[in-house]
């Protein structure tokens, strides 16, 4: 009776196995668009293909990084014709060898978005219709003679039955993978309570002999003075006119009293009017108004750190070159003038010294790209990857603008910090998001890469884990080996104003 009741149960496993894997997803891979007609085309390609795909039935689908990986390939074209678009996309079905075809259209880029969400429709019906490969259940061995168990035992241990001399699974191939996400506020790892408002640039200053730590973060019309000890402590509150934008904040000593400064570039209307502020016990104190530059600190420490300088034009466009600015008793002066390699910008640069102790120049190009110069402007390198992407911008109304490209304004968008660590290691946050077009920018994740300069080019040594915010700004503790990060968690609405947090993680 037992050995029948044996015979029973695995038949029983063996029957579902296959039926519970028929609801099995698909493995798909959507490449990168071609673009035909439509400016930013490198921008696009992969800005096209993650609205695509954040708009797919994910319980219908597995994404593939590669199309050999995959039993469906989605290859996309967006075209445009004057005010017109067209969306093309070619399904390949590897299990058929079969092709089908889907298209979407609108009349202006107002319309894109809906587009896209419509074309996805059409996708994710054509995908429903996939049936994916099944694989055939493992065929267990008879077992001739079962030593006798009770009922209860059997029945209770289905699992133990389907796995007869099967190894137990090694940790690594788990079907679960755990994110080892820390706890909140554990040793080494802190966040704040969301601060009400949008707040895009952070900058560091000294840690005090009680043990807090000064940090300073601004939005738009607003600059905040914490201290952060066991909680996070406001001390002073800034507010500029509605008519002027904060674009950054740096922190540095240059008349080397043990006082950082704060140095904040902002654009008011369509002139340069930065500040610079002293932090007090009690509040800030500003020491120099009117400022004609935007700034950039560049250095891990503000006691040593150098801060450059660069004006705007009347249109909207950076000068050729950049200064170091020094601080002379009460008065600022730009020094040691310099000029930055194509693509180059106060807010997109930074230097660093290779193995040899030979100066190098790293850019963040207006795409994305990291470009490699040497000191003498000529370039050595250009990655294959995007890094940056931010959100930040300051725009002129240009004529220029208007009969170049059609549109009213010279936008300029910042780039994320690129921190040159005394290791040699290059510190570049990576923002992504799931619709980031020409002006249009919304990024939803972020990660941060240390790459390395090898002689001939930036090798990746290291990377975070991919955070569900977008990164606004950071700053690194060389002492500590901690970041400190600026993170959006609401974007300001109709309704609500938005919400950031300040977090601090300790670099493994």
């Amino acid at each position: 009776m037992l050995n029948i009741l044996m015979s029973f149960f695995i038949a029983l496993i063996l029957f579902a196995s296959p039926h519970a894997s028929i609801a099995a997803v698909v493995k798909t891979y959507v490449a990168e668009f071609n673009v035909v007609g439509a400016p930013n085309k490198d921008e696009l390609k992969s800005t096209l293909q993650s609205l695509l795909t954040s708009r797919l039935d994910l319980n219908r689908i597995q994404l593939v990084d590669k199309p050999e990986k995959a039993e469906l390939q989605l290859f996309g074209n967006y075209a445009m014709f004057g005010k017109m678009f067209s969306i093309d996309v070619l399904i390949k079905n590897a299990l058929t060898d079969s092709m089908t075809k889907v298209f979407e259209q609108g009349t202006s880029q107002d319309d894109l978005i809906p587009a896209f969400s419509r074309l996805a429709d059409k996708l994710n019906k054509e995908i429903a219709n996939v049936q994916p490969v099944i694989a055939p259940a493992p065929v267990v061995p008879v077992v001739k003679t079962v030593p006798a168990v009770p009922v209860a035992a059997v029945i209770a241990t289905p699992s133990i039955i389907a796995t007869v001399n099967t190894p137990p699974a090694k940790a690594e191939e788990s079907y679960v993978v755990k994110s080892e996400t820390p706890s909140r506020n554990t040793p080494g790892f802190w966040t704040s309570d969301p601060l009400t408002g949008v707040f895009t640039a952070l900058a560091l200053g000294r840690t005090l002999p009680s043990g807090e730590r000064e940090i300073f973060v601004a939005g738009a019309n607003t600059i905040r003075y914490f201290k952060k000890g066991a909680e996070l402590k406001q001390i002073a509150e800034i507010s500029i006119p509605v008519s002027a934008k904060i674009l950054t904040i740096d922190t540095a000593d240059l008349d080397r009293d043990g006082v950082p400064e704060l140095y904040v570039s902002i654009i008011d209307r369509k002139s340069v009017s930065s500040k610079v502020y002293r932090p007090l016990d009690t509040g800030m104190e500003l020491i120099a108004d009117n400022q004609p530059w935007l700034y950039r600190g560049i250095g891990n420490d503000f006691k040593t750190r150098t801060i450059f300088a660069q004006a705007v034009s009347s249109k909207g466009e950076y000068s050729s070159d950049i200064s170091e600015v020094t601080k002379i008793g009460q008065r600022f002066e730009t020094a040691k003038t310099r000029a930055l390699p194509k693509h180059g910008n106060i807010y997109n640069f930074t230097r660093f010294s290779d193995s040899k102790g030979v100066e190098k120049i790293a850019i963040l190009d207006e795409d994305g790209y990291v470009i490699v110069y040497a000191a003498d402007g000529s370039e050595l390198w250009k990655s294959s990857d995007k890094f940056g992407g931010s959100e930040t911008y300051f725009n002129y109304e240009s004529v220029t603008q208007v009969r170049n490209k059609g549109n009213t304004y010279q936008w300029n968008f910042l780039e994320q910090r690129i921190t040159a660590m005394p290791d040699g290691i290059l510190i570049i946050p990576r923002n992504d998001g799931s619709f980031s077009i020409g002006n249009n920018r919304s990024f939803n994740k972020y990660s941060i890469f240390g790459l390395q300069w090898s002689g001939a080019l930036l090798k990746e040594s290291w990377h975070t884990r991919i955070t569900p915010s977008y990164l606004a700004d950071y700053g690194f503790d060389t002492a500590t080996k901690e970041f400190v990060l600026l993170e959006i968690v609401q974007r300001a609405g109709l309704f609500n104003a938005g919400k950031t947090v300040i977090s601090i993680n300790k670099m493994q």
